[in-house]
């Protein structure tokens, strides 16, 4: 917890007490003692991935379906530095093998420059680990033949993790398989628009049915199914390697080229998983304000917090304009943390206030992925007692809103190249054409603050 006199919070409060009139001008006056307040300010938001979408149609084709030699799977999206994507396609002949990157996903950007060109050397087979392998093509239930098998599905895996294929392999009768190279069915391109941030990905079947995949049975035809891809900032979004299939989604893709299931589950977790910024929080009955919406910001430190998550600024400077009476502090560090830090999902900032009727909290703190947004209570702030001058407690997270400060123009989430996590460095961005604070309403941003912050105030 986080409390005014520590040293991770500066405050300023030189408390006057507060008098109330108990009787006769004779009689002497009782101070109203302050109460304290434990504020919790956490952050909630669901997300995992940035962005996520099906693959299923090819070029130039009308319906789904999967690519035969010389048909390629093409997809576009825009993404930023330290974002990686992964995706995942069925190797049809196959019982449970999918073709995908590395579990944490493919680097988009080296050297701060994006890639670009043949990237299948970074692309591998993977066995989900949901079902016995037989000889591709040729087993029961492998792609091709399952929808005729007598006797169900094929059997489980004894080894029920997600691992790489190499080759040769060995099968579940114990006999081996020559796998041929990824890059002899499949080509993975990536074709990068700098200015735009946008990326194509191009995934193309380059087997030779006639000679591609070797078996038992002679030469048989290499199929790539529909997939799903997404944009991550970390994690492993589809599977880990050596770990069980997560049972999202992936066993449908890896068996049968069945995309619905996982593309729900990922568009269910899909958005902008922002990092809140250390923030300043204000009690006060005096009205003095951190800011005003419908007028530019004032030039005190605002805009640091709304493009940084800087909140010096706005501290020093409000420390000559509040009054003897407030309470002005910083909280920047997450429960547990030894050190400040941004809030990222599932953590939390906590921190002590003192109050008297009449007193209102009010704070700002950056939406981190942003040009210059912040979160904060309304300008007037959130009144601790109630009309009978008790205490309020509880959730107070609809109380909550997101501003645009004014200051700097906005660019896509987490993307733009003077957004927080891209910004090469201060102050970077141009102008905004609307200079007023103002609330960002959901015709901009349709996520609600509640599903990023939860506030609750208790005693």
């Amino acid at each position: 917890m986080i409390k005014s006199h520590a040293g991770r919070v500066s405050t300023l409060l030189a408390s006057a007490l507060l008098a109330s009139a108990c009787g006769g001008e004779d009689e002497p006056q009782q101070p109203v003692e302050p109460t304290t307040f434990k504020v919790r300010l956490e952050n909630v938001v669901p997300f995992t991935q940035l962005k996520s979408g099906v693959y299923n149609t090819r070029v130039g084709g009308t319906a789904p379906g999967p690519l035969a030699p010389g048909e390629a799977y093409e997809f576009s999206f825009t993404a930023g530095k330290g974002q990686k994507l992964a995706f995942a396609s069925m190797l049809g002949q196959s019982n449970d093998w999918f073709f995908a990157p590395a579990a944490g996903g493919l680097e988009l950007y080296e050297n701060g420059n994006p890639i670009s060109g043949d990237v299948t050397a970074r692309v591998y087979l993977y066995d989900a680990g949901t079902e016995v392998d037989e000889e591709p093509a040729v087993g029961a239930h492998t792609g091709p033949n399952q929808g005729s098998s007598l006797d169900g599905p094929g059997a489980a895996d004894a080894n029920a993790t997600v691992r790489r294929v190499t080759s040769p392999t060995t099968l579940s009768n114990g006999t081996m398989f020559d796998v041929p190279a990824v890059a002899a069915m499949i080509r993975v391109t990536v074709t990068p628009n700098a200015a735009t941030r946008q990326f194509t990905v191009r995934i193309e079947n380059v087997a030779d049915d006639k000679s591609t995949l070797q078996t038992s049975q002679g030469p048989k035809p290499v199929r790539v199914s529909p997939g799903v891809w997404t944009l991550t900032a970390g994690g492993e979004p589809l599977f880990t390697e050596g770990q069980k299939d997560r049972g999202l989604g992936l066993e449908a893709i890896a068996e049968m080229g069945q995309v619905t299931g996982l593309a729900a589950e990922l568009a269910s977790t899909t958005g902008t998983a922002t990092p809140v910024s250390p923030g300043l929080f204000l009690v006060t009955a005096s009205g003095h304000t951190l800011f005003s919406v419908g007028k530019p910001d004032s030039g005190m430190g605002l805009e640091r917090i709304a493009e940084e998550g800087n909140v010096t600024s706005l501290y020093e400077s409000m420390k000559g304009h509040v009054s003897a009476q407030d309470m002005l502090g910083v909280f920047n560090t997450p429960e547990g943390a030894s050190s400040p830090g941004p809030l990222r999902p599932g953590s939390a900032y906590t921190f002590e206030v003192s109050a008297r009727p009449g007193d209102k909290l009010s704070f700002v703190t950056m939406y981190g992925m942003s040009n210059d947004w912040f979160f904060g209570t309304s300008s007037e702030g959130i009144a601790l007692f109630d009309a009978m001058e008790q205490p309020v407690m509880g959730d107070f997270s609809s109380a909550l809103r997101l501003y645009d400060a004014g200051t700097e123009l906005s660019e896509e989430l987490g993307i733009g190249p003077n957004t927080g996590p891209q910004q090469s460095g201060a102050n970077m961005g141009m102008a905004d054409t609307d200079m007023n604070v103002r609330e960002v309403g959901s015709s901009v941003y349709g996520i609600p603050v509640t599903q990023h912050l939860k506030l609750t105030i208790s005693r």
